[in-house]
């Protein structure tokens, strides 16, 4: 078995975590320590990129996961440290028994969609949470045509606009007041960011769909990958978007995704 680490950076717990998995991993296993968490373990590191296991144990939060899906490969484990940690399987309470199990492997596997973003025909990157289009400039409205399968959907005033994947409606689009996507469907919605005048309210469209962005006017936007990879646009560029065939797989243990729902979303605002 070849098992990757990663941690999130400058964070003193996440280190110690990572010590004490460590210490349960079988010796016989090899291990993957991504550099920086390496040198603060006296440990050979090996670079980000270049980590490719069976499985990969993210301590963090899910900006750490989302850059190891951006970087890494493998089934992917995280353990939430910090924040709300939504993409997280593992609660800091409950790491020892979590390891074990998964060493001795009593978890579930589960794939979720990757999204491709093509900038004016060229290919730009893969992400798992979403695809934003914001403007550049705090407080400067934008406008954008949306299409979908190449027909024009509406010219809207916003301060921007979100693509994201069912993983990802829990994130970003939910904030903008998009629906929740269960994983399973085949899926994806288009949310708007502080909308001007617009009627249109969030779309879910199929995953067999192309959605294409057009910048209006002369002023330039961002385009962003999961929060991980940006690029500017111009007026009258396009962004392509569209559901890759390559799938990132998480392991589950005991929690569901409709677990992680009520536990992290909804308690919240029940209570």
């Amino acid at each position: 078995m070849k098992l990757g680490i990663i941690a999130r950076i400058n964070c003193h717990s996440c280190i110690r975590i990572a010590r004490r998995i460590l210490e349960i991993v079988p010796p016989s296993w090899e291990i993957l320590v991504e550099d920086k968490l390496a040198r603060s373990l006296n440990r050979k590191g090996t670079d980000f990129r270049n980590i490719d296991a069976d499985i990969i144990i993210v301590i963090g939060g899910d900006g750490t996961i989302l850059r190891t899906a951006q970087l890494s490969r493998g089934k992917i484990l995280g353990i939430n440290v910090g924040g709300l940690g939504f993409l997280s399987e593992v609660e800091i309470g409950n790491i020892e028994e979590s390891v074990h199990n998964l060493i001795n492997g009593n978890y579930r596997t589960y794939d979720v969609m990757k999204l491709e973003v093509y900038i004016n025909d060229k290919y730009f990157g893969k992400g798992i949470n979403d695809i934003v289009i914001h403007t550049a400039r705090i407080s400067k409205i934008r406008k954008f045509s949306v299409y979908i399968d190449d027909r024009f959907m509406e010219n809207t005033s916003a301060d921007g606009v979100i693509v994201a994947t069912p993983i990802g409606s829990t994130s970003y689009s939910y904030s903008a007041g998009g629906p929740i996507l269960i994983p399973s469907l085949k899926a994806m919605v288009i949310s708007y960011i502080a909308p001007f005048g617009s009627r249109l309210r969030p779309i879910v469209c199929p995953d067999s769909s192309k959605i294409t962005i057009k910048i209006i006017g002369k002023f330039s936007s961002l385009v962003i990958i999961d929060g991980q990879r940006e690029a500017v646009v111009n007026g009258n560029d396009r962004v392509d978007i569209k559901v890759s065939s390559e799938k990132l797989t998480f392991i589950e243990l005991k929690n569901s995704f409709y677990d992680r729902l009520r536990e992290k979303l909804i308690k919240d605002v029940v209570n």
